[in-house]
C-alpha cells in the first residue's frame, strides 16, 4: 500500500508538472492566479498532499518552467508523505547548491540515488536550470524503485 501511494503521488506530480492530461475545473485552489490553472483538480490534490505550495507571492505560476530544484522538492516531499524531509541543509553535496533554498531537498534526492548531478558528488547540479522531460522521468522512475541495471537498460 505504501508503494502504491508513492506511485500515485509521483504520477500526479508528473501529470501536474508536464500537463499530460486535462482534469475538470471543479476543484478550488487558493492561488492568486487561479484563473490561469488548467488542471485545477490536479493542483488542488498536489496542494492537499503537501507536495506543492506555490510561490511566496501567492501564485502558482502554471506557465512557469519547472526547475531541477523544484522537481527535487516535489519528489522529496512526495516520498516523505507530504512533509519536508529532515535533512541537514548545511551539508553541501554539489558545488552550486550551497545556500540554495532547495539544498536539503537536493541532498535528500542525492542520498536516495534519484539524482547524481553533472559529475557526481562535488560537481555541479544546476538547481535553477529547467528540468528536462528525460531528467524528470528518470528522477521519478528511480524514486519509484526502478533499477536500470536489473531491467537491463544501461549504457
Amino acid at each position: 500500500m505504501k508503494n502504491l501511494k508513492k506511485a500515485l503521488v509521483l504520477v500526479l506530480a508528473f501529470a501536474m508538472v508536464f500537463g499530460m492530461f486535462t482534469i475538470g475545473a471543479s476543484a478550488a485552489t487558493s492561488f492568486n492566479d487561479d484563473e490561469d490553472i488548467v488542471n485545477k483538480e490536479a493542483v488542488a490534490t498536489m496542494t492537499q498532499l503537501g507536495i506543492i505550495n506555490g510561490y511566496d507571492d501567492g501564485t502558482f505560476a502554471p506557465k512557469r518552467i519547472v526547475t531541477r530544484a523544484e522537481m527535487c522538492k516535489m519528489i522529496a516531499t512526495a516520498l516523505n508523505g507530504g512533509t519536508a524531509p529532515i535533512f541537514d541543509a548545511n551539508t553541501v553535496v554539489f558545488s552550486d547548491t550551497k545556500g540554495h533554498w532547495a539544498n536539503a531537498y537536493i541532498n535528500f534526492c542525492f542520498t536516495k540515488g534519484i539524482i547524481s548531478g553533472d559529475s557526481g558528488r562535488g560537481g555541479a547540479f544546476r538547481p535553477d536550470a529547467t528540468v528536462t522531460a528525460l531528467e524528470a522521468a528518470k528522477m521519478m522512475l528511480v524514486a519509484l524503485g526502478y533499477n536500470s541495471t536489473v531491467a537491463g537498460f544501461t549504457g
